[in-house]
């Protein structure tokens, strides 16, 4: 969920403002990059003014960093808050209050957060490109991803490994869910890259590369152990939630 939001900051002599965004604890996403660059200043570290647009006015200064979003179709800049929780907490009191959910991309199914303490919660995920496009590349050696979230039709994925940098959004490839706990059986799916986020690890300057992914296909055998799967991380979730 989000609340609208007013941001303004100052970069390599450009003022830039960004009226009505969409925004949430994490930062903000889906604004232009012109008249800043996408190679020269992704990762810098900005102070933001952010004004919320709430029945309740807030008006504070955060931290963050410059990332960068890329579909089959456009290249946009996002904004990812640094740890501030006074600040953090404060956009979720107003979410909580005024908070709504977009309409303009509403997802079918919602996404499930990777949790360690789900013991059958695929955490890791092996991904290949299809055996006829990888040829002599070196996407033909298979990446292993980190399990951000999980859903019946699509995951998300990331890498601080830099051959991932091959993979792009419209690209199709094969993902491989690792079994954890009583689970016994790996989960294969063909996919469809939707969306490639890029992000500056804080600490170490690696770039973290995110997969939006859509599952293409399928096959049956693999289809119902992964309906299999669902059922018992979501039996899991609401006994977690009950307790």
């Amino acid at each position: 969920m989000f609340v609208k939001a007013h941001l303004s900051f100052e970069l390599d002599g450009h003022s830039l403002e960004f009226v009505h965004q969409n925004l949430a604890p994490s930062g903000v996403s889906g604004l232009p990059w012109a008249p800043l660059s996408p190679l020269k200043h992704f990762g810098k570290k900005i102070l933001i003014q952010v004004k919320l647009a709430t029945p309740e006015p807030q008006a504070f200064k955060i931290h963050g960093i410059i990332f960068r979003e890329q579909t089959q179709f456009s290249i946009s800049m996002g904004i990812r808050f640094e740890s501030n929780p006074p600040l953090l907490d404060l956009i979720r009191g107003q979410i909580r209050k005024y908070g709504f959910t977009p309409t303009e991309y509403m997802r079918k199914y919602p996404r499930l957060p990777a949790d360690s303490d789900i013991p059958t919660f695929p955490l890791m995920a092996m991904v290949s490109a299809p055996a006829a496009e990888t040829q002599a590349s070196l996407k033909s050696s298979p990446i292993l991803f980190h399990v951000s979230n999980l859903s019946p039709n699509g995951i998300l994925i990331h890498t601080e490994n830099q051959v991932a940098m091959g993979y792009q959004a419209g690209e199709r490839i094969q993902i491989v869910l690792d079994p954890r706990g009583w689970f016994p059986v790996s989960i294969k799916v063909a996919a469809l890259v939707c969306r490639v986020t890029d992000e500056l690890h804080p600490k170490n300057g690696n770039i973290i590369r995110s997969l939006g992914v859509k599952f293409l296909k399928v096959d049956d055998e693999h289809r119902e152990a992964f309906l299999d799967l669902l059922r018992d991380i979501l039996e899991r979730i609401k006994v977690k939630i009950q307790a």
